[in-house]
Protein backbone atom coordinates (compact mmCIF):
# COMPACT_ATOMS: atom_id res chain seq x y z
CA UNK A 1 0.00 0.00 0.00
CA UNK A 2 1.51 3.97 -0.73
CA UNK A 3 1.85 5.95 2.11
CA UNK A 4 -0.37 8.41 1.69
CA UNK A 5 -3.07 9.22 -0.65
CA UNK A 6 -2.29 9.27 -3.74
CA UNK A 7 -3.39 7.58 -7.22
CA UNK A 8 -2.31 3.94 -7.60
CA UNK A 9 0.81 3.34 -8.59
CA UNK A 10 2.42 2.17 -11.36
CA UNK A 11 4.05 -1.46 -11.29
CA UNK A 12 7.64 -0.23 -11.14
CA UNK A 13 8.86 -3.22 -13.52
CA UNK A 14 6.71 -2.42 -15.47
CA UNK A 15 8.57 -0.91 -19.07
CA UNK A 16 8.37 2.26 -18.94
CA UNK A 17 7.40 5.03 -21.95
CA UNK A 18 9.24 5.09 -25.01
CA UNK A 19 11.89 7.37 -24.85
CA UNK A 20 11.27 8.23 -21.41
CA UNK A 21 14.32 9.28 -19.40
CA UNK A 22 13.72 6.65 -16.31
CA UNK A 23 17.13 6.27 -15.51
CA UNK A 24 18.05 9.98 -14.67
CA UNK A 25 14.94 10.91 -12.57
CA UNK A 26 15.21 7.59 -10.36
CA UNK A 27 18.69 8.74 -9.59
CA UNK A 28 17.20 12.40 -8.74
CA UNK A 29 14.83 10.58 -7.06
CA UNK A 30 16.86 8.22 -4.95
CA UNK A 31 19.07 11.36 -4.10
CA UNK A 32 16.58 13.86 -2.58
CA UNK A 33 14.82 10.90 -0.89
CA UNK A 34 18.25 9.87 1.09
CA UNK A 35 18.78 13.81 1.73
CA UNK A 36 15.32 14.32 3.04
CA UNK A 37 15.78 11.07 5.37
CA UNK A 38 18.33 11.63 6.60
CA UNK A 39 17.72 14.91 7.34
CA UNK A 40 14.13 14.42 8.96
CA UNK A 41 14.33 10.89 9.52
CA UNK A 42 12.44 8.24 7.78
CA UNK A 43 9.21 8.89 10.46
CA UNK A 44 9.14 12.50 10.28
CA UNK A 45 9.29 12.60 6.28
CA UNK A 46 6.52 12.42 4.05
CA UNK A 47 5.60 11.32 0.65
CA UNK A 48 4.77 15.07 -0.36
CA UNK A 49 8.10 16.13 1.45
CA UNK A 50 10.34 14.20 -1.00
CA UNK A 51 8.07 14.93 -3.88
CA UNK A 52 9.02 18.77 -2.65
CA UNK A 53 12.94 17.99 -2.78
CA UNK A 54 13.07 15.93 -5.63
CA UNK A 55 10.94 18.34 -7.53
CA UNK A 56 8.69 15.36 -9.32
CA UNK A 57 5.03 15.13 -8.50
CA UNK A 58 3.93 12.50 -6.20
CA UNK A 59 2.37 10.80 -9.17
CA UNK A 60 6.05 10.36 -10.79
CA UNK A 61 7.25 9.50 -7.86
CA UNK A 62 4.75 6.07 -7.93
CA UNK A 63 6.09 5.11 -11.47
CA UNK A 64 9.00 5.04 -9.58
CA UNK A 65 8.13 3.26 -6.72
CA UNK A 66 5.64 1.66 -4.37
CA UNK A 67 5.87 4.07 -1.15
CA UNK A 68 8.38 5.38 1.69
CA UNK A 69 9.64 2.15 2.82
CA UNK A 70 10.31 1.16 -0.86
CA UNK A 71 12.60 3.83 -1.03
CA UNK A 72 14.29 3.30 1.93
CA UNK A 73 15.72 0.22 0.99
CA UNK A 74 16.50 0.53 -2.34
CA UNK A 75 18.63 3.82 -1.12
CA UNK A 76 20.12 1.32 1.55
CA UNK A 77 20.57 -1.51 -0.95
CA UNK A 78 22.39 0.48 -3.25
CA UNK A 79 24.32 2.05 -0.59
CA UNK A 80 25.82 -1.07 0.86
CA UNK A 81 26.26 -2.79 -2.53
CA UNK A 82 28.31 0.54 -3.70
CA UNK A 83 30.19 -0.15 -0.38
CA UNK A 84 30.82 -3.61 -0.63
CA UNK A 85 32.18 -3.27 -4.54
CA UNK A 86 34.33 -0.58 -3.92
CA UNK A 87 36.06 -2.00 -0.87
CA UNK A 88 36.74 -5.71 -3.30
CA UNK A 89 38.63 -2.94 -5.28
CA UNK A 90 40.17 -1.00 -2.91
CA UNK A 91 41.63 -4.73 -0.27
CA UNK A 92 42.64 -5.92 -4.44
CA UNK A 93 45.30 -3.82 -4.14
CA UNK A 94 47.31 -4.96 -1.17
CA UNK A 95 47.56 -8.25 0.06
CA UNK A 96 49.01 -7.71 4.03
CA UNK A 97 46.59 -7.60 6.02
CA UNK A 98 47.67 -3.64 8.02
CA UNK A 99 47.35 -2.67 4.53
CA UNK A 100 43.89 -3.85 3.93
CA UNK A 101 42.78 -2.39 7.01
CA UNK A 102 43.80 1.03 5.97
CA UNK A 103 42.40 0.57 2.35
CA UNK A 104 39.58 -0.40 4.24
CA UNK A 105 39.09 2.66 6.50
CA UNK A 106 40.15 5.04 3.43
CA UNK A 107 37.11 3.31 1.36
CA UNK A 108 34.53 3.69 4.30
CA UNK A 109 36.01 7.42 4.39
CA UNK A 110 35.97 8.45 1.06
CA UNK A 111 32.46 6.97 0.26
CA UNK A 112 31.43 8.47 3.55
CA UNK A 113 32.40 11.87 2.64
CA UNK A 114 30.79 11.83 -0.84
CA UNK A 115 27.82 9.84 -0.17
CA UNK A 116 27.22 11.34 3.61
CA UNK A 117 23.15 11.07 3.07
CA UNK A 118 22.70 7.53 1.80
CA UNK A 119 25.67 6.50 4.41
CA UNK A 120 23.61 7.97 7.25
CA UNK A 121 20.68 6.69 6.11
CA UNK A 122 22.15 2.91 5.98
CA UNK A 123 23.51 3.33 9.22
CA UNK A 124 20.64 4.92 11.42
CA UNK A 125 17.56 4.65 9.44
CA UNK A 126 14.53 1.65 9.55
CA UNK A 127 11.27 1.57 8.37
CA UNK A 128 8.45 0.16 10.69
CA UNK A 129 5.83 -0.41 7.79
CA UNK A 130 8.55 -1.88 5.48
CA UNK A 131 8.70 -5.67 4.57
CA UNK A 132 10.86 -7.78 6.50
CA UNK A 133 11.94 -9.69 3.07
CA UNK A 134 13.50 -6.36 2.37
CA UNK A 135 14.80 -5.51 5.32
CA UNK A 136 16.29 -9.00 5.72
CA UNK A 137 17.89 -8.29 2.28
CA UNK A 138 19.49 -5.28 3.55
CA UNK A 139 20.96 -6.53 6.86
CA UNK A 140 21.94 -9.89 4.91
CA UNK A 141 24.48 -6.98 2.90
CA UNK A 142 25.23 -5.10 6.16
CA UNK A 143 26.65 -8.36 7.72
CA UNK A 144 28.10 -9.16 4.64
CA UNK A 145 30.03 -6.15 4.85
CA UNK A 146 30.91 -6.70 8.09
CA UNK A 147 32.35 -9.78 7.99
CA UNK A 148 34.80 -7.86 5.24
CA UNK A 149 36.08 -6.27 8.15
CA UNK A 150 36.00 -8.72 10.42
CA UNK A 151 38.18 -11.01 8.28
CA UNK A 152 40.47 -8.37 7.71
CA UNK A 153 41.37 -8.16 11.57
CA UNK A 154 41.39 -11.67 12.54
CA UNK A 155 44.34 -11.76 10.31
CA UNK A 156 45.40 -9.09 12.03
CA UNK A 157 44.73 -10.46 14.71
CA UNK A 158 47.68 -13.53 13.95
CA UNK A 159 50.62 -11.36 13.28
CA UNK A 160 49.69 -9.27 16.86
CA UNK A 161 48.38 -9.82 19.95
CA UNK A 162 45.09 -7.59 20.35
CA UNK A 163 43.82 -7.40 23.41
CA UNK A 164 40.14 -6.67 22.54
CA UNK A 165 37.25 -8.96 20.90
CA UNK A 166 37.31 -9.17 16.51
CA UNK A 167 33.68 -8.41 16.55
CA UNK A 168 33.96 -5.45 19.40
CA UNK A 169 37.11 -3.74 17.33
CA UNK A 170 34.77 -4.31 14.27
CA UNK A 171 32.03 -2.07 16.04
CA UNK A 172 34.33 0.55 17.48
CA UNK A 173 36.17 1.09 14.18
CA UNK A 174 32.72 1.61 12.19
CA UNK A 175 32.06 4.24 14.80
CA UNK A 176 35.39 6.18 14.45
CA UNK A 177 35.12 6.09 10.67
CA UNK A 178 31.49 7.26 10.62
CA UNK A 179 31.79 10.02 13.47
CA UNK A 180 33.32 12.63 11.46
CA UNK A 181 30.04 13.47 8.93
CA UNK A 182 27.81 11.26 10.59
CA UNK A 183 27.65 13.05 14.03
CA UNK A 184 27.37 16.89 11.87
CA UNK A 185 29.67 18.60 14.36
CA UNK A 186 32.49 18.77 12.22
CA UNK A 187 33.32 22.45 11.29
CA UNK A 188 35.99 22.13 8.99
CA UNK A 189 36.62 20.11 5.52
CA UNK A 190 37.38 16.47 5.53
CA UNK A 191 40.44 15.69 4.11
CA UNK A 192 40.08 11.85 3.19
CA UNK A 193 43.44 10.48 3.27
CA UNK A 194 44.79 12.41 6.43
CA UNK A 195 41.58 11.39 8.35
CA UNK A 196 42.04 7.58 7.26
CA UNK A 197 45.17 7.22 8.24
CA UNK A 198 44.64 9.20 11.54
CA UNK A 199 42.22 6.74 11.98
CA UNK A 200 44.25 3.97 10.94
CA UNK A 201 46.70 4.74 13.62
CA UNK A 202 44.39 5.83 16.41
CA UNK A 203 42.52 2.62 16.05
CA UNK A 204 45.96 -0.18 15.47
CA UNK A 205 47.82 0.93 18.09
CA UNK A 206 45.07 0.88 20.18
CA UNK A 207 44.04 -2.57 19.20
CA UNK A 208 47.51 -4.15 19.06
CA UNK A 209 49.71 -2.36 20.87
CA UNK A 210 51.47 -0.71 18.41
CA UNK A 211 54.52 -3.71 17.57
CA UNK A 212 54.45 -7.22 16.45
CA UNK A 213 55.28 -9.62 19.04
CA UNK A 214 58.58 -10.50 16.72
CA UNK A 215 59.49 -6.72 17.41
CA UNK A 216 59.38 -6.82 21.35
CA UNK A 217 62.07 -7.12 23.45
Amino acid sequence: MPDETTPTPADPTSAPAANAPRAPKLETLLAAAATTFATRGYSGTSMRDIAHDSGISLSGIYYYTRGKSSLLYEIQSRTIDALIASAAQALSRVTKPTDQLLQFVENHVSYSNEHPAFVRVLSHETAPDGSDERREAVELKRKQYVDVLRDILDRVRQEFEAPVSTAFAADMLFAMMSGPRQWGVSDTELNVGIASRLIYDLFVHGFTGGTPPSSRA
